[in-house]
């Protein structure tokens, strides 16, 4: 698939309706294609860019992708999104970008692989506390690739009508055989816990079954994303069905400095002093550390002023240290 910075460019032509950049990327994306020995892909491509020229000539325009699909399954199970944040958006240990990147490039080579008789991974299991970036590095995924993010919709896909949710998990998985995705399960415990659980109805074991069946069966060139906060309650034969999983943790007290700084560097102010509030956020995932940041932000736009204060930071601090201790008491 084409480099980060093509695609970028591909979506802010196409954002800013520049016909003439949008046709001269996607050439470059296709010549890009060709150096990797990716002929197949290059030439597919190549023929759509014709096909629409040939179709609209040139007064063509930009049309957003779309996809192959049963319109009132989408829109009933899933969302199908197209992300916008990268690795540059993101804080993460180095060891986390490298199996990220690891998943990325070997998708960008699935051809390779598959023509050597080795598939590529594409059914990882992301988890770890709530905040720590799962569902964000899921859209990153998708980002850097350049293919769109399905997101499935429990509030539709879980149903009390006896065998619908074992239904509705089969018409996400054929929706997904119809193109490229990555495919994200977020909450995936609410459909996959263990058949053991005294506490669950037999329809569990029911949703399970056709859940562990789909993944095995499935044979889409896509990417399949499960991200759960209660990982001790899923189902044991659920983690042999990956081929990897990551555990996203905590922030380290660097990271939340460099996160801080990060979302706030539009801004002018002492974010150096963040560093002395860490001992009070001993607790605070990615997500809290945002919450901060836009805490100060806000207060900023609506005091019409770029400066913040020591003190802007020690009130965001404390008003976000409520909110965990509320949070941890629902526990």
């Amino acid at each position: 698939m084409a480099r980060a910075d093509l695609l970028k460019k591909l979506f802010s032509s196409f954002k800013n309706d520049d016909k003439e950049l949008f046709i001269k990327t996607a050439h470059e994306i296709i010549a890009d294609e060709r150096k990797k020995n990716h002929s197949i892909l290059a030439d597919d491509l190549e023929m759509v860019l014709n096909g629409a020229n040939e179709k609209y000539g040139n007064s063509m325009s930009i049309i957003k992708p779309t996809i192959s699909q049963n319109a009132d399954v989408c829109s009933k199970l899933v969302e199908i999104m197209y992300p916008d944040k990268y690795f540059d958006d993101v804080i993460l240990p180095h060891e986390k970008v490298s199996q990220l990147e690891e998943v990325i490039c070997e998708y960008q080579n699935w051809d390779v692989l598959m023509s050597n008789g080795v598939a590529p991974i594409n059914k990882i299991l992301f988890y770890g506390p709530p905040g720590c970036g799962k569902t964000l590095c899921a859209n990153i995924i998708a980002a850097e690739i350049g293919i769109p993010l399905m997101y499935v919709r429990y509030d539709t896909l879980v149903s009390s009508y006896l065998g619908e949710t074992a239904s509705n998990i089969k018409k996400v998985f054929e929706l997904a055989q119809s193109d490229s995705f990555v495919i994200l399960f977020d909450e995936f415990d609410a459909i996959s816990r263990s058949r053991n659980d005294l506490t669950e109805h037999g329809e569990i074991k029911r949703v399970v079954n056709t859940l562990l069946q789909q993944i095995d069966s499935f044979k889409g060139h896509s990417i399949i994303i499960a991200a759960t906060n209660f990982e001790q309650s899923l189902d044991y034969a659920i983690w042999r069905r990956f081929d990897d999983t990551i555990r996203f943790d905590l922030p380290s007290n660097d990271e939340k400095k460099k996160l801080f700084s990060l979302r706030l560097r539009q801004f002018n102010g002492p974010s150096q002093s963040f560093g002395t509030f860490l001992e009070s956020t001993e607790s605070f995932s990615h997500a809290d550390v945002e919450n901060i940041c836009k805490t100060i932000m806000r207060k900023c736009i609506l005091d019409g002023k770029r400066n913040y204060s020591k003190k802007d930071i020690a009130s965001a601090v404390e008003k976000q240290k409520q909110l965990v201790s509320l949070r941890k008491s629902q526990y």
